[in-house]
């Protein structure tokens, strides 16, 4: 598994690029599930803005909404789900576009120990199996997935995010974990092994991102994101189109 994995999860704030004689300080909150793309992303963002800089802070959808709630600064915001939007008090400034899509995979521990051949076998017993919390958007996502597969597995644990639950499944400490298509795409190396959802119960998620505060750069990087160059990017690392 690549350390870049485990360093999305232990630095909240991450100084993703910068240039001498920075003007401004360009903030963008985005899904944890955005960890690895991301920073291909602000280099697109960077040759429109040579002289500022940008900090990527990477957190759970629902904590992102938290976090504006009370008040934290923000140019640009990018969620792994429309849902969390509900709970936003905090005014955008204009109606929130889907830049991507997403969609779920079951995640095997290295070597798929507990022999697990089918969705169904999420179900049994003795297989140790970790979801996201059921507040964020792939939490909800794997909600809606087992409901459609008509499976009811015992979860061993809810993860905060995404990369949690994937870093569960790498190490071992999980025999499945329901993550998206883009973190195993590019996420995590070639021991961890992958099952297909059924067409019948997958589930898709879109990307909503808005700019915060009248800003004028949190609204060049939501256009960005909407750009051929961008959603190059985004297709590379297994983000579906909008």
């Amino acid at each position: 598994m690549r350390k870049a994995l485990a360093t999305a999860l232990s630095l909240p704030l991450v100084l993703v690029a910068c240039s001498g004689g920075s003007n401004d300080t360009i903030t963008i909150l985005a899904a944890s599930s955005l960890a690895d793309v991301m920073p291909a992303v602000i280099d697109l963002a960077q040759q429109g803005h040579p002289d500022d800089t940008f900090e990527v802070s990477y957190a759970a959808s629902s904590q992102i909404v938290q976090q504006l709630n009370a008040g934290v600064d923000a140019d640009a915001v990018v969620l792994a789900g429309e849902g969390p939007l509900a709970s936003l008090d905090t005014a955008v400034d204009s109606e929130p576009v889907v830049v991507a899509t997403n969609t779920l995979t079951i995640a095997l521990a290295p070597g798929n120990p507990a022999d697990i051949s089918s969705i169904e076998d999420l179900a049994d017993a003795d297989v140790t199996l970790v979801l996201c919390a059921e507040q964020v958007p792939c939490g909800e996502a794997a909600a809606r997935m087992l409901t459609l597969a008509d499976v009811d597995p015992s979860v061993a644990s809810y993860e905060p995010d995404v990369r949690a639950t994937l870093v569960k499944v790498a190490s071992g400490e999980a025999d499945a974990g329901v993550v998206y298509v883009s973190d195993v795409a590019i996420g995590v190396g070639s021991d961890v092994e992958t099952l297909p959802v059924p067409d019948e119960a997958q589930v898709v998620n879109r990307y909503p991102a808005f700019s915060i505060d009248d800003s004028a750069d949190g609204a060049d990087f939501v256009a960005l994101l909407q750009s051929g160059q961008a959603q190059g990017v985004l297709s590379g690392a297994g983000f579906g189109p909008p």
